[in-house]
């Protein structure tokens, strides 16, 4: 038979050992991370006619579709995707950078920048559908590097 006293001392327990685990570094606040994505206000154009824009990510430990950080440039009334990048979801702000061909669309000087961070859930058949977790938009400068 459980008296009170055994009962407020396992419950006691309990909640101890709850509170210790929530308080490991890089448990719960890495698994509970908010996702967020952001674009370096500068991108750089190579002669060879390549596009490298760049910026940080983080997405919660606890996901488990692939997810991919997508970036593009926008000039005037030109859009151009510059690629994308597999993410590592592990709770951590990591750095990502997507380089690819604007094929002599963009040039030197004033652009918007936009970088997302996408999940491929496939959960609901075969074929992944994406999910946009969080994208940020800014205003960006693209020189030539």
């Amino acid at each position: 038979m459980i008296t009170a006293r055994r009962a407020t001392l396992i419950s006691s327990v309990c909640i101890a050992a709850a509170l210790a685990t929530g308080l490991t570094p890089g448990s719960a606040s890495a698994q509970f991370a908010p996702d967020t994505v952001t674009v370096d206000g500068v991108g750089l154009i190579a002669e060879d006619g390549t596009l490298t824009l760049s910026g940080t990510y983080r997405c919660s430990s606890l996901r488990t579709s692939p997810i991919v950080i997508s970036s593009k440039a926008t000039q005037g009334d030109t859009q151009v995707g510059i690629g994308s990048t597999t993410a590592i979801c592990d709770g951590q702000e990591r750095e990502w950078r997507n380089t690819g061909n604007h094929m002599g669309l963009l040039a030197p000087g004033a652009a918007q920048g936009e970088a997302s961070l996408i999940e491929l859930d496939a959960s609901r058949g075969f074929i992944p559908i994406p999910v946009v977790l969080t994208t940020q938009r800014g205003d960006l400068t693209l020189q030539q590097g």
